[in-house]
């Protein structure tokens, strides 16, 4: 499969504010396809999130199914800014997207995320000819570190981040703090994210995450987006179940 896009389908809990990687959506050789993590028993996929009170997309009831088609799923295109309203155009630049951007680019930008929504889409760690691993993302947990409304002076665009293993997490051993590099916490790797990074810093990877765009005046989903890189030390890391299944 060449050109693929590929998003990384998430639920929350909206109880426990934790996140699952139900599902991932794809786009190659003219067909959108929508698959569930239903393999093995992967940490924070769809068997997790079943547990914790998922229920299956109403628009997707087969958990085993390769689901296709031509034009986005009407679950997913419903998602997007109509192209009627009279400031897409402007909508469109916002996001640094043009008019030969696709669906999928709109989708990743947007992140698809609606108001009192428990779905987003994200973007997966994928593999540069490099050899690097690259992705972005929002921080998580901010509006749970009682920051002070000052938060966004200790960052400026490109500023590098720290990332610390919290094996004691009472919520994820998995846990990947992210710090400013004078010490201040200001919240975490995605949970979908989170085994896969753990795993590549206890193999003694050395990632480089630095801040992308800071709105401290938006809601604390939007405020804070960091870009990621890591070269993986050794061919194993990346055929590791937790960075596989980030990736997908």
């Amino acid at each position: 499969m060449s050109n693929v896009h590929t998003l990384l389908v998430v639920w929350q809990n909206a109880k426990s504010r934790l996140y699952y990687h139900v599902g991932t959506l794809s786009f190659y050789n003219d067909h959108y396809e929508f698959i569930y993590t239903n393999y093995g028993s992967g940490h924070r996929k769809l068997k997790d999130a079943l547990k914790n009170g998922y229920m299956l997309h109403p628009a997707f009831p087969d958990a085993n199914k390769t689901y296709r088609s031509k034009n986005l799923f009407a679950a997913f295109d419903r998602r997007l800014p109509s192209t009627d309203r009279s400031d897409f155009k402007s909508i469109m630049i916002d996001l640094g997207l043009n008019e030969h951007s696709t669906k999928m680019d709109l989708l990743q930008q947007t992140r698809g995320r609606l108001a009192n929504d428990t779905y987003s889409f994200e973007q997966p760690l994928r593999l540069g000819n490099d050899g690097k691993l690259y992705t972005s993302f929002f921080v998580h947990g901010m509006r749970h570190r009682n920051l002070p409304a000052q938060w966004s002076t200790w960052l400026s665009f490109r500023d590098p981040l720290k990332l610390v293993q919290e094996p004691t997490n009472e919520f994820d051993p998995n846990a990947v703090g992210i710090y400013t590099q004078g010490g201040k916490h200001l919240g975490y790797v995605p949970g979908f994210y989170s085994e896969a990074i753990y795993s590549l810093l206890e193999n003694k990877a050395e990632p480089s995450v630095k801040v992308a765009y800071i709105n401290e005046l938006s809601t604390p989903n939007w405020w804070l987006k960091v870009d990621f890189e890591c070269k993986v030390p050794f061919v194993e890391s990346i055929a590791s179940p937790e960075v596989l299944s980030a990736m997908q």
